[in-house]
């Protein structure tokens, strides 16, 4: 079993001096599976603050054909 990697990033900023630099440099250094876990996990929370049981939802099946041109 693979041992999971913490990452800790913080920053103290005024809120006049932010942008989306520190964010991305944190998103970037998570890999793709923290990222995808995190919108999981969002897409939870949203689903019980509108009223939903939480169950995680199936992901949308509603393309019929995809055609390479």
């Amino acid at each position: 079993m693979k041992k999971k990697r913490i990452i800790i990033m913080a920053r103290m900023i005024k809120i006049k001096d932010s942008n989306d630099d520190w964010d991305i440099k944190f998103w970037q250094k998570c890999g793709v599976q923290s990222r995808f876990a995190a919108a999981w996990e969002m897409i939870g929370e949203f689903h019980k603050i509108r009223g939903k049981n939480g169950i995680k939802p199936r992901l949308q099946r509603t393309i019929e054909n995809i055609k390479r041109i």
